[in-house]
């Protein structure tokens, strides 16, 4: 396994602002492509439910006072990394106000970090053992790690956990319970997202 430095900085190297994270979901779903599986037509569907719904949650989300001032007081710099892809539906919900939230402090500085494109830097942000994202890897000015964040809000994590503790058999389609998911965080309205950033942003 790479070192979890060198897997960082490897990253970082290759990573997007949000603006051209954007601009390369759009140019892909030219193709009919997501930002992986790209051979995939159901993560293309996913993917393209999923731009529709970041651009309108970074457009609506409501900020709340006390996580803007929190970002607010950052007073020396921070890398926030932030290890996604396209088809994600927990990413479609949470990374647009990780953006919005970034936008706020000239010092946090975004960097977007495909999954897919870097096994070595997810080793070192799994998540009970799998490769669970988004994950929100928040950095000092040497790129040590200071807080994490991810993959999706606990209650939203619970939902997901009691769905895999149905046996098999009598499990209901994926596609039924990532209805139901995106259900609730419509009606959370990202204030869950936002209280669990706020107690893990240093």
């Amino acid at each position: 396994m790479i070192e979890k430095g060198t897997a960082i900085k490897k990253a970082l190297e290759s990573s997007m602002t949000w603006e051209k994270y954007l601009t390369l979901i759009t140019d892909l779903h030219l193709e009919e492509k997501a930002t992986s599986f790209q051979d995939n037509e159901e993560f293309y569907k996913y993917s393209v439910l999923g731009l529709s719904r970041m651009k309108r949650v970074f457009k609506k989300i409501d900020l709340t006072e006390s996580l803007i001032q929190k970002v607010k007081s950052i007073d020396t710099p921070q890398t926030w990394m932030l290890i996604t892809e396209s088809w994600c539906g927990d990413a479609s919900q949470t990374v647009p106000i990780i953006a919005r939230l970034a936008e706020e402090n000239e010092h946090i500085h975004l960097h977007i970090v495909l999954r897919d494109s870097h096994p070595e830097l997810m080793e070192h942000f799994l998540t009970n053992g799998g490769k669970s994202i988004p994950i929100l890897g928040i950095l000092d000015a040497q790129n040590e790690e200071i807080g994490r964040w991810g993959p999706r809000p606990s209650v939203a994590q619970k939902m997901l956990m009691d769905y895999k503790a149905i046996p098999e058999i009598e499990r209901p389609p994926y596609g039924d319970f990532s209805l139901s998911l995106q259900k609730w965080y419509n009606a959370d309205k990202g204030l869950s997202t936002m209280s669990e950033l706020e107690a893990q942003i240093p």
